[in-house]
């Protein structure tokens, strides 16, 4: 197992533009560590460096304790699955799998006995005479797969390698994957755009945004505390509920007039010559009971999913999505009681976007956040 580490890490092609911008993080050793983002943010770019297919404008990429900018990929001792498979179409599996280890000297003996191991624990071993196009999606994907662990590299690269399967077969790829990491003990560095793949699988994930980074931690941890409102709105599902919102007496008055009450202390500690925006989890927002209405709304939309129930509503000029357990029968256009507990409200500067109060908050930023906790 070896460590990854960047020190401000800066990528620029035309020298005026920064792709990504002074990353500074350590992935340890063993660490299932996932970069996500939408499309465009640098996420592969970032992982492309690591790989030494890309090379670094400024800082320092150590791989265990070498400084490796200048090393060429062949001497990094990692291997990368890449997203379209890159599968060499006129050879079998067996050779598609075993083809890096030629240029690693290694007999073909030992070949073989890697190979038929890698092809067991993927589930291969009755397809290593077949070629690439006689396979499926998923049977393409594992053949990549093992090609990166037959190597037996410390480190493992993956630049969203399940972008092109069906959703049932990436849901199981993603346990194959996290399962076979914590078998082999290696490092891994996963790219997805995909906010469940990050959920599920990383044990921590970087989140990046126009090549900045965002927030770093657990996905649990990012998920309660979010450091913004651009994490706020793409760790989630659905997104996180936001609205502008103005604090009047212990109240946050919506864009439409209608309020949320707030507890006196909250309430005494917020900014009152500041932009605010508030934002609440759609797994938040409840159906009222008797004497707990915040306000009432009208449904726009309704979907039955079977084991849960989104309605959307409007809010100002803004729509929100409440998550009910179970199957709710309510029809489009129907006035609903909502209620949010004021501990499951999120406050964050309008201009900034930074968090500056919720109940879990457990990171000082500013001296709000150190005077609610």
């Amino acid at each position: 197992m070896k460590r990854v580490e960047l020190r401000n890490v800066t990528k620029s092609y035309d020298g005026k533009s920064d792709v990504i911008n002074e990353i500074d993080v350590t992935i340890e050793p063993g660490e299932f560590f996932v970069l996500v983002g939408p499309s465009g943010c640098g996420k592969s770019t970032m992982l492309r460096m690591i790989a030494g297919l890309e090379d670094i404008s400024k800082g320092e990429l150590y791989i265990g304790d070498v400084l490796s900018n200048q090393l060429p990929a062949s001497q990094r001792n990692l291997s990368m699955v890449f997203q379209n498979y890159a599968l060499y179409p006129h050879l079998s599996v067996e050779q598609n799998i075993t083809f890096g280890l030629h240029t690693k000297k290694i007999s073909k003996s030992e070949q073989k006995k890697r190979c038929i191991e890698t092809a067991e624990m993927l589930g291969l071993s009755d397809l290593l005479d077949r070629k690439p196009r006689q396979l499926s999606g998923g049977q393409r994907q594992r053949v990549a797969l093992a090609r990166a662990i037959v190597t037996h590299a410390p480190i493992c690269l993956m630049d969203e390698p399940l972008s092109n399967l069906d959703a049932k077969l990436r849901a199981k790829m993603r346990s194959e994957i996290r399962q076979i990491q914590r078998k082999l003990g290696i490092t891994m560095v996963y790219v997805t755009h995909d906010q469940t793949e990050a959920m599920t699988m990383g044990d921590r994930m970087m989140i990046l945004h126009n090549g900045k980074i965002q927030q770093i931690g657990r996905p649990i941890d990012i998920y309660n505390s979010p450091a913004n409102t651009f994490v706020a709105s793409f760790i989630g599902a659905p997104p996180m509920n936001l609205s502008e919102v103005s604090v009047r007496d212990n109240c946050l008055q919506l864009d439409d007039h209608r309020s949320i009450l707030l507890a006196n202390e909250v309430a005494s500690l917020l900014p009152k010559d500041k932009k605010l925006m508030v934002g609440v989890r759609s797994e938040d927002v409840k159906l009222a009971k008797d004497g707990q209405v915040s306000f009432f709304a009208e449904a726009v939309n309704v979907e039955v999913l079977g084991t849960e129930t989104l309605i959307t509503f409007e809010v100002g000029h803004k729509q929100w999505i409440a998550k009910w357990n179970g199957q709710w029968n309510v029809d489009i256009g129907e006035r609903i009681p909502l209620y949010v507990t004021p501990s499951d409200i999120y406050m964050f500067e309008a201009d900034s976007g930074e968090c500056i109060w919720h109940q879990s908050n457990r990171f000082d930023q500013h001296t709000l956040k150190e005077a609610v906790l």
